[in-house]
C-alpha cells in the first residue's frame, strides 16, 4: 500500500508541475524555437529516417510536436502524456489525423492491450522526470516493462539532455539498463556543442530488439 501511495503522490505532483508549465502558453519548452529543442527533434527525426513502422509508442508526447513527425512514418501512433493541458493541445493539433491516439497515462502503471506490441518506442526527455529517490523501485521496473512491449526487430529511441559529464553518465545509464533488459545498441551520438559550462547537449541512442 505504501508503494502505491508513493507512486500516486509522485504522479499527482508531476501532473501538477506539467500542467503549470503548459498553462503558461503554447510551446513552453520552445520546441519550435529553442536551439536545443530544435536540434534534439531534428536528430530524432534523422535517426528514424528511411524507416517505416506499424505501431509507434511515444512516452511523454506533450503537445504532439514529435507525434506529428512519427505519424508520417508509422501506420499507428499512441502517445502517452501525464498533463491533460498538453493533451488537449496535442489532440487539437492532430485532429483528424488517422491512426493517432493520445492517452493520459503514467507509463509506470499503464499497460498496452493484451498481446499488443510496438515496433517503435520513443522516449524523449522524459525518463529523468521519473528518476526520483521516492519512487526508485517503480522507476527501475520501467526498463524491463518497456523492453517487453517492443516487438522482435523493433527499435527504441532515447533522447535526453545533459549538462556536464555527471548528467551524461546518468543518461547513459538509462541506455545501459535497456541493454540489460535485452536490447542492443545500434547507434549513439551527442547532439549539440558545449561552448561554456552548463550548456545542454543531448545523448541520442537507438536500440533494437533482436529478432526478425
Amino acid at each position: 500500500m505504501l508503494t502505491g501511495l508513493r507512486l500516486l503522490w509522485h504522479r499527482w505532483a508531476a501532473r501538477r508541475k506539467m500542467n503549470r508549465v503548459f498553462s503558461r502558453g503554447r510551446d513552453p519548452y520552445g520546441y519550435k524555437k529553442n536551439p536545443y529543442e530544435r536540434g534534439r527533434l531534428a536528430g530524432m527525426r534523422e535517426a528514424l529516417s528511411g524507416r517505416r513502422f506499424k505501431h509507434a509508442l511515444e512516452v511523454g508526447s506533450a503537445e504532439g510536436v514529435f507525434t506529428a513527425a512519427l505519424a508520417e512514418q508509422a501506420e499507428r501512433v499512441t502517445g502517452l502524456e501525464l498533463s491533460p493541458v498538453a493533451l488537449d493541445r496535442a489532440r487539437a493539433a492532430l485532429a483528424g489525423r488517422q491512426g493517432v491516439d493520445f492517452l493520459e497515462a503514467d507509463v509506470r502503471v499503464w499497460e498496452p492491450a493484451p498481446g499488443q506490441r510496438f515496433d517503435l518506442i520513443v522516449l524523449g526527455d522524459v525518463l529523468y522526470y521519473m528518476d526520483k529517490p521516492l519512487v526508485r523501485d517503480e522507476f527501475e521496473r520501467v526498463f524491463a516493462r518497456l523492453a517487453g512491449w517492443l516487438d522482435a526487430g523493433g527499435r527504441m529511441l532515447l533522447a535526453h539532455g545533459f549538462a556536464g559529464e555527471r548528467e551524461r553518465a546518468v543518461r547513459r545509464g538509462y541506455r545501459e539498463r535497456f541493454e540489460h533488459a535485452g536490447l542492443v545498441l545500434e547507434s549513439e551520438t551527442v547532439l549539440g556543442r558545449a561552448e561554456k559550462e552548463g550548456d545542454v547537449r543531448c545523448l541520442l541512442s537507438l536500440l533494437g530488439k533482436p529478432g526478425n
